[in-house]
Order: structure tokens, then sequence, then C-alpha cells
């Protein structure tokens, strides 16, 4: 494979990557204010759709990882590497910054409210273990039987 062909390719997954990223980001963003909104109608499609993103940066990984081993045995391949994925490498830095403390506020958000509703189950057992309660102990009513006759 020549030096130009391996630099192209990699610029085309280092892209693709940079879009999931960004995309990433939108989504996580979007989980916070849903969140943040009490609204869980979408949350599962936000849930998969952040999912698929990082299911696709990482076979992307794998792919720019045989590409590499594949073209190493060329001296002069890591430099031009690094040249190549230098502005790639900033512009990623940049969107996981800003990613991670949405993230870390994403997890506790979560957490509250996983917590929220473990406190709203266990009310609601309580309250349907008190229903089963009432009226559980239904004997036959009581017979008299006249034995004067």
């Amino acid at each position: 494979m020549k030096d130009e062909d391996i630099g192209k390719k990699i610029r085309s997954f280092l892209e693709k990557k940079l879009t999931l990223f960004n995309r990433y980001l939108s989504v996580t963003d979007r989980m916070k204010e849903t969140l943040t909104k009490r609204e869980g109608d979408e949350l599962g499609a936000l849930i998969s759709e952040r999912q698929s993103c990082i299911n696709k940066i990482n076979k992307i990984d794998v792919t720019m990882d045989k590409i590499i081993k594949a073209g190493m045995a060329k001296t002069d391949i890591p430099q031009r590497l690094k040249e190549l994925t230098a502005g790639y490498v900033e512009s990623a830095k940049r969107i996981l910054e800003v990613l991670e403390p949405l993230d870390k506020e994403l997890v506790v958000i979560v957490k509250e409210e996983s917590g929220s509703i473990k406190r709203e189950l266990l009310k609601m057992r309580n309250v349907r273990k008190a229903n089963r309660g009432y009226g559980q102990y239904r004997q036959n009513p009581s017979k008299f039987i006249d034995i004067r006759k």
C-alpha cells in the first residue's frame, strides 16, 4: 500500500471519528436536557444512539490499527502519521474536554434519578403489602345452629 493511500484512508477514518465524537457530544447533551426536564420518553432512543456511536468509533479504531500495522514495515510511516493526525487529535481533545464534565453531570443526574425511582418502588411495595393485609382473613360466616328443635 502506498503512503498516500494510507494517509488518505487514515484521514477519512479520522474525519468519520470526529463526526461521531460530535454526534456523541450532541446526544449526551440531549440526554442531559431530557433528564433535567424529566422527559423519559426519548431516553431509550438516545441511549441506543449513543451506544451506536461508541460501537462505530471502536470499529474505526480497529480498522485504523490494522491499516497502521500493515504500513509499519516502512520506516517513515510513524513520522507521517504524527503529521497527518496532529490536527485531528487536537480537535478530538477539545471535544473530549467538553464531553468529560458533561458526562460526569449526566452520571450524577442518573444516579439521583435511580435513587428516586428505588424509593418510589419501595413506597409502592409497602402500599401493596398494606392493601393485601386488609380483608385477608376471610373466614366463613358464623353459622348458628338452632339446637332447640
